[in-house]
């Protein structure tokens, strides 16, 4: 796909049916990405905003006591959708770039609006991670409360790759709090991939299964959690939502809205793979492909 008809890429279904919205029990709510054709890549902003929603009407249900979020198909989420991200989204196109206060606004109401709404969300969310957990959707699994995998589930910042060099906007601290500096910059530089048994080492998940057990595992955890009384479970995460405040975490937010403009301004040297200009050159596909190759010579 060249930059051109990158312009026209649209969602290929409604918005409300990408994020899908079920009543399991009279206490749980499953919210599940539903874009399996494509690995459930996140298509900015719409569902960003769309997953707020789903979630809110979880919050706003006083009888939800946990919310377990999945993705159909053969992933549970394979970050942004790059055939429209970065700057296409917030409406850039060939020749045009957004100003700096829409893109501070994308970042400030859109992208981080999700990660708040899952982080500070009054209720307990619970990530049922498969197969691929890559960029956006690591970040949705990291501001969940808890997070179950598969054993072929498999946990990448490729998103990386394109050119952060190491920012994570939006999602810094939370990564800094879960497993630590040296793990967190190793991560952000290299982009690598780690299997579902080391990100259970690195306590990015609480739990691995098999898949075939997943759906059960993830449900035996709601259960356990609903037991509890609604009041306490309101409270509680509530008290954690100021301990997150005593420790900075909204800070992350505001630093993400002022990096991202920085981001999506860089300067590529001649040496550089710049793959956003690829992309537009060869397609997603082959951009992806020779990226990819750049860092597997490398072993990562």
């Amino acid at each position: 796909m060249t930059t051109t008809e990158s312009k026209k890429y649209t969602l290929e279904k409604p918005i409300e049916e990408t994020v899908l919205y079920e009543k399991t029990t009279h206490d749980i709510v499953t919210i599940t990405l539903n874009r399996p054709e494509k690995h459930n890549a996140i298509f900015p902003p719409d569902q960003f905003n769309e997953i707020s929603r789903k979630i809110a009407m979880a919050v706003d249900d006083d009888d939800v006591k946990v919310i377990i979020m999945k993705g159909n198909g053969k992933s549970f989420c394979s970050g942004d959708d790059l055939n429209l991200a970065p700057y296409d989204t917030y409406g850039g196109a060939p020749g045009t770039k957004p100003s700096q206060r829409v893109r501070v606004k994308a970042m400030h109401t859109w992208l981080n609006g999700m990660y708040r709404s899952l982080l500070y969300c009054p209720k307990t969310i619970i990530c049922q991670a498969h197969g691929w957990t890559i960029g956006v959707g690591l970040a949705i699994l990291m501001c969940c409360d808890l997070a179950i995998a598969s054993d072929t589930a498999v946990f990448s910042q490729r998103q990386q790759r394109t050119g952060f060099g190491g920012l994570s906007m939006g999602w810094q601290h939370l990564q800094l709090l879960t497993i630590g500096y040296k793990r967190m910059r190793e991560w952000q530089l290299t982009g690598k991939t780690i299997s579902a048994e080391q990100a259970k080492d690195w306590s990015v998940i609480n739990e691995v299964v098999p898949e075939d057990k997943l759906e059960d595992e993830v449900m035996r955890y709601a259960k356990a959690v609903a037991l509890n009384p609604a009041d306490s479970l309101m409270i509680a995460k509530t008290h954690l939502h100021m301990m997150f405040d005593l420790l900075g975490m909204n800070g992350q937010f505001t630093a993400g809205a002022l990096a991202y403009p920085l981001f999506t301004n860089l300067k590529w040297e001649d040496e550089e793979f710049n793959f956003l200009k690829r992309r537009g050159e060869v397609g997603t596909t082959a951009a992806f492909a020779e990226r990819e190759q750049r860092w597997a010579d490398l072993g990562f």
